[in-house]
């Protein structure tokens, strides 16, 4: 467990950092600084190259993931002023966008959030979206998942937005970019529109402690005979939880078993072509069946959906004194609101608070936490929807001691989703049962709700 460490106003983590920027399969690039060659590294991205691009030491560049958590306009060779004009021609402006000049004389790179109508995008609708725009305009999106682009917010990649020109960190620079509002590419003009998906049938399951053998094949390859279809499915899960673009994972199991199948495998040496043709339908059919499913990748979940640290929880029981309906409600509300932390305000959809309460108490329980000075309610409801949809969004200001993102309740590098799951990951039931008293609940009620929570687990 890492130092209990409240986050100060205006600060930003290498955790926060690394969970949006970087894509760290299969390659990277760098280039010192005084050269114009870029060198490829054909290995996973750690983390020293990347603290020596923020320290300006060399450029880092990185592939992009499945779902990019942000994207960047690629300005080159213009005056500032047609970039400017550029840029409003999309609808970005600094309340949604920075503009960072890039290497190269008049040339730029603006930066942004993508949703498509609340959602992630994938790599592929990002790229399909703006495809049009682009080439009218001469420029290039990135990420990309062949085609490298160099990480922001580096010393020598200055913000020179009017509001942003102080910035002189990539800690503030990420801080106020994570202030940024979302930019949603259902609003791109002439773009081909495309059907929002439902949810599949019934919540889909993920496949749980395969890490340490998805790491051991790729290290060490098949250790024995018939295992070859099961191993690439492992690993191309693997891949998909690392949000890999789904032909560069398919790419990288081809290659793997190519160089690793330690004679395990009859159906490499007989029949290559049907090997890489197994590896493509296990990948369509995993990364299809998560996406139709809305059940996204690790740092596309944690960012989306939110996060809470172990001593949230503690805060959260004593905050309602012990009642198990309010502490999931403020549970969600603290989630859901720590990758949104460094906003003004926090826009939450109706549908999301009744779900988390249910409809006849989700006002009154925020009532009751604005008037503990926890919440507070900002303005009316409004429509949030799109094309003529109903949807209600409340804007909310958090009061909350939010912690650093390296203190995540995770499980294999993945937010916990429920209050009871972080609770048994985090608590004994005895040491619970304390908690739940002194915040005041009655010994009886106390011991009625250990037996729930672990009786669920």
């Amino acid at each position: 467990m890492s130092e209990n460490r409240i986050i100060l106003p205006g600060e930003s983590t290498f955790e926060d950092y690394l969970g949006k920027m970087i894509q760290r399969r299969p390659r990277y690039g760098i280039k010192p600084i005084d050269r114009r060659r870029w060198r490829s590294q054909n290995k996973p991205l750690s983390d020293r190259p990347i603290l020596a691009h923020l320290e300006g030491k060399y450029y880092v560049a990185v592939l992009g993931k499945w779902y990019p958590e942000y994207a960047i306009l690629d300005i080159d060779s213009r005056p500032r002023k047609e970039a400017d004009e550029i840029r409003a021609m999309l609808g970005l402006d600094t309340s949604n966008s920075m503009m960072q000049k890039s290497e190269s004389e008049d040339s730029y790179h603006i930066i942004f959030t993508p949703e498509y109508h609340g959602k992630p995008p994938t790599l592929n609708l990002l790229n399909t979206v703006l495809k049009n725009f682009c080439k009218e305009k001469r420029i290039e999106i990135y990420p990309q998942r062949r085609r490298l682009i160099r990480l922001p917010f580096g010393p020598h990649q200055p913000v020179l937005d009017i509001e942003y020109m102080g910035l002189d960190s990539w800690k503030k620079k990420l801080y106020w970019f994570e202030k940024l509002d979302e930019f949603d590419l259902s609003s791109v003009k002439y773009h081909q529109i495309i059907m929002d998906f439902e949810p599949g049938p019934g919540r889909l399951e993920l496949p749980t402690n395969i890490f340490r053998d998805a790491q051991d094949l790729l290290a060490h390859g098949l250790q024995f005979p018939s295992t070859r279809h099961d191993s690439q499915s492992l690993i191309l899960f693997y891949f998909w939880r690392q949000n890999v673009p789904k032909e560069t994972a398919a790419d990288m199991v081809w290659d793997w078993i190519n160089e690793k199948h330690n004679g395990f495998s009859k159906d490499i040496l007989r029949s290559p072509r049907y090997v890489e043709k197994d590896i493509d339908s296990l990948a369509n059919h995993i990364w299809s069946k998560y996406h139709m499913g809305q059940v996204l990748p690790d740092s596309t979940h944690n960012i989306h959906h939110g996060y809470i640290t172990q001593p949230d929880i503690p805060e959260i029981v004593e905050a309602v004194r012990g009642s198990l309906p309010r502490m999931k409600f403020l549970f969600n509300l603290v989630k859901y609101s720590y990758p949104r932390r460094h906003r003004k305000l926090i826009s939450i959809h109706r549908d999301k608070l009744v779900r988390w309460a249910s409809e006849r108490t989700y006002l009154r329980y925020l009532n009751e936490l604005g008037e503990k000075g926890i919440a507070e309610r900002k303005g009316a409801y409004m429509a949030a929807g799109f094309s003529g949809s109903p949807g209600f969004a409340k804007d909310l200001k958090l009061n909350w001691k939010f912690r650093g993102s390296d203190e995540v309740v995770v499980y294999e590098g993945r937010a916990i989703e429920t209050f009871d799951d972080s609770v048994r990951l985090n608590f004994k039931p005895d040491e619970f049962r304390q908690l739940l008293i002194i915040a005041g609940a009655e010994r009886t009620t106390a011991i009625k709700m250990i037996n729930s929570i672990w009786r669920k687990g």
